[in-house]
């Protein structure tokens, strides 16, 4: 099976987790962040993750991936509870969020912007979601003290005798709590409370996904 990511993209960190989770062999596609015509000529829009199951056979859909996945072989891992606060909280998060971790994503080496034409269509893009680049860098120290504030309410849900965000078993919590982390690792000097961290290169190292390099702005 073939994988197509952006190394940057939440959702694709949840798909991607799936795999390392179970040591499932896969091939790792990362394209361009402006290539608009593979993702197209897939399923018939520019969005990834895109799995191909087999020659011409694709399904997109971050979610649907690790449940499709999990459902090929024994035991499945993923419990079914799940805490919707969570997402709740998270979805509070995303001006802070966004804020900052795209102007640093296209400053990043990651694979999909290794070209100037690719830079430019992500900045664009994503500037007429939070506005001008150089303003939310300018906001820095702002942002990180709000989303701080977001995570230490995460910290707090945290037992911290469990491995998992709900106790000894993974769920759907985990692979958005862990794509959410990981994107927030590229921020240099901002510090995850002590569960947290602890928790964020646990999910690193089981699902064989490394964290963002910080990037120096």
């Amino acid at each position: 099976m073939k994988l197509f990511i952006y190394d940057h993209c939440p959702y694709c960190v949840k798909a991607r987790m799936i795999f390392g989770l179970k040591n499932i062999p896969f091939t790792l596609i990362t394209l361009l962040n402006d290539d608009e015509k593979t993702p197209i000529s897939m399923i018939g829009k520019k969005m990834v993750p895109i799995l191909e199951i087999e020659s011409g056979k694709f399904m997109p859909e971050s979610m649907d991936i690790v449940q499709f996945i999990d459902k090929q072989s024994s035991p499945n891992l993923i419990s079914k509870e799940e805490d919707p606060s969570l997402l709740q909280i998270l979805n509070q998060a995303r001006t802070p969020y966004y804020s900052l971790v795209m102007p640093r994503w296209v400053q990043s080496e990651m694979e999909e912007f290794k070209t100037p034409s690719s830079r430019k269509y992500f900045q664009n893009k994503k500037e007429q979601m939070i506005g001008p680049f150089s303003s939310a860098l300018e906001k820095t120290k702002e942002f990180k003290i709000e989303i701080l504030a977001i995570l230490t309410e995460i910290e707090n849900k945290i037992t911290e005798k469990n491995t998992w965000y709900l106790g000894n078993q993974i769920s759907f919590n985990d692979f958005h709590l862990f794509a959410f982390l990981r994107s927030l690792t590229i921020v240099k000097d901002l510090s995850f409370p002590f569960k947290l961290e602890k928790y964020t290169k646990y999910c690193s190292e089981k699902s064989q996904i490394p964290l963002s390099k910080n990037i120096s702005i």
